[in-house]
């Protein structure tokens, strides 16, 4: 009984002691929770950082500052001179990089985030379409912590799989490989105070060459990324199909898709790309019979088309940018004996590859009648 009194009494002085170590710890400090980056007229990068603090009430607030120097860890070094407290990046949950940097390329950013051992991998990486230090600094009404928020805003997005995972981890895999691009949600401030995910930036090597703004894109560069689980999409298909005079407006969610990429033909090089999507019907703009097999299998054959066309209309966006974002680089030279073959060459083939699409939509289920 007395040991088991003294253990208690050592394991709650421990905790106690413990707390106010850690106490003492979060009034010398500062944490990040969000940096921006902009690029400069005289090609310094300017750093805004969103930094949470506890003030001499005890209370937990959020202050901005900005430093500009010629590399990205110039600026932090000037931040922590024009602060009281040591600014932290264990907290750090967002790296965001203006458009003007992210054209000019990401080089030392990219660098910086891998020689940081305080950041986390996991901490996600995207593109402002604009500036950064406008995006961080912006009067919001609502927002109490805009690096909480921000972070809030793509963690969601990602898990829905509406926009592209883009943890450090996952970027930096990209940026290292030879035969595949990096890809970056993109972001902007609309009006006053509203932050919006507005589409993906495409990069070649560390170099953004391009943006798809809308949705609907992001999805099928989604098809063609990975396996979905889940997604909801809206698609217009021909009406005359169905002797009806406008176009058929279509939802559809529970998407469930299935990629195979096979190297049919190396010398070109030239792939097949199968998509199985099975989904669940939503909502028609037309009274269809789609009770009828042969109504809804007519349904089904007229999105497998308009899905292909889609894809392909993406794909040849991409290849004209030499953008693989989808990594059929990574695929050609898991199937080839090239020792030739680097990620120069393949910058070359890409542009030039032959992709034969295949998609096969099968309504599993339908919520009309729901």
């Amino acid at each position: 009984m007395k040991k088991t009194l003294f253990y208690a009494m050592s394991i709650t002085l421990l905790l106690f002691t413990v707390g106010c170590a850690e106490q003492k710890i979060l009034e010398r400090i500062s944490l990040a929770i969000l940096i921006g980056y902009d690029l400069e007229n005289d090609n310094e990068v300017t750093a805004t950082t969103a930094i949470r603090t506890v003030n001499q009430d005890y209370e937990s607030v959020v202050l901005t500052k900005s430093e500009t120097a010629a590399t990205s860890k110039g600026t932090r070094v000037k931040v922590n001179l024009n602060t009281s407290k040591q600014v932290m990046a264990g907290q750090l949950r967002v790296v965001l990089l203006s458009k003007d940097l992210a054209e000019a390329g990401l080089n030392d950013t990219l660098h910086t985030i891998m020689m940081n051992s305080e950041m986390s991998s996991s901490v996600y990486l995207a593109v402002v379409d604009g500036d950064a230090k406008s995006l961080i600094t912006a009067p919001y009404e609502n927002v109490s912590d805009v690096g909480q928020h921000v972070f809030n805003l793509l963690d969601h997005n990602i898990e829905q799989e509406l926009t592209v995972s883009s943890t450090g981890h996952e970027v930096l895999r990209d940026h290292y490989s030879s035969f595949k691009n990096m890809v970056l949600p993109l972001i902007k401030l609309e009006g006053k105070d509203e932050i919006q995910i507005s589409g993906i930036a495409l990069f070649d090597n560390t170099k953004m060459v391009g943006q798809l703004n809308d949705g609907d894109n992001v999805f099928y560069v989604q098809m063609l990324r990975k396996k979905f689980e889940y997604g909801t999409l809206q698609l217009e298909i021909p009406g005359d199909a169905f002797d009806v005079k406008s176009n058929i407006q279509i939802a559809i969610d529970s998407i469930k898709s299935n990629r195979t990429i096979k190297v049919t033909n190396p010398d070109t090089p030239e792939f097949d790309i199968q998509l199985k999507v099975k989904c669940r019907l939503l909502e028609l703009s037309e009274d269809l019979s789609i009770g009828d097999a042969m109504v809804l299998k007519k349904i089904e054959e007229e999105m497998s088309k308009k899905m292909k066309s889609e894809l392909e209309r993406i794909l040849k966006f991409t290849q004209d940018l030499k953008a693989d974002i989808f990594g059929f680089g990574e695929i050609y030279h898991g199937s080839v004996r090239d020792p030739e073959l680097d990620g120069e060459k393949w910058a070359e083939l890409f542009p030039k590859s032959k992709m034969n699409i295949d998609v096969d939509v099968q309504i599993i289920r339908n919520g009309v009648f729901e």
